[in-house]
């Protein structure tokens, strides 16, 4: 079964961090792929006798990045961007975890000059996980999201194509390496 794997350094999962989540799960959908999601704020760190259970966790989270056709690293920007949560995750996965994975990064609030910041303060743990470029980025910041009432938070329409959007880029890279790969074994190489 073909899956994006998100991996999701906000430190609440009902945020606007999430709610992106449901959307990218809808488009993805429509694209008849599925969106799974690891939580960094989930890894159960700390005391000794949680060292199984965190143990437990990389290994479930390692497989299913294994097997996942692409990577999707949700955080939020903030002042300090410096994605703490997700550094702490990223920090425990073997090294080449991502390694022939497309990787995209979707960074909620702050402003879109932290993106950058964002990739410098995750690039030492992406090349150690064999990410050599980040396959897209979407910088969805407190204009992106149209709330009334009281109703949840939702993208805007723009907001909402500019995530299909790279959603597309990274599937067609995909399907052209598959093509490729495909091209290749046909012809007895």
């Amino acid at each position: 079964m073909t899956y994006f794997l998100t991996l999701s350094g906000s430190s609440t999962k009902f945020s606007k961090s999430g709610f992106l989540l449901r959307t990218t799960g809808s488009i993805l959908g429509q694209r008849a792929i599925e969106l799974r999601s690891i939580h960094a704020v989930d890894l159960p760190i700390g005391e000794d006798t949680n060292r199984d259970l965190t143990d437990q966790f990389i290994a479930d989270t390692s497989d299913q990045i294994r097997q996942a056709t692409a990577i999707l690293l949700l955080t939020p920007a903030t002042k300090e961007s410096v994605p703490t949560l997700l550094i702490t995750l990223l920090e425990r996965f073997p090294d080449n975890s991502f390694f022939k994975k497309p990787v995209l990064l979707f960074a909620t609030g702050g402003l879109p000059a932290q993106v950058a910041v964002l990739e410098r303060a995750l690039r030492h743990e992406l090349l150690r996980l064999g990410t050599t470029a980040i396959a897209a980025r979407v910088h969805l910041g407190t204009g992106n999201w149209i709330t009334v009432g009281n109703d949840q938070p939702r993208l805007s329409r723009g907001a909402e194509r500019e995530v299909a959007h790279a959603i597309d880029l990274v599937l067609r890279g995909i399907r052209l390496k598959e093509g490729k790969e495909f091209a290749l074994e046909f012809a007895g190489r």
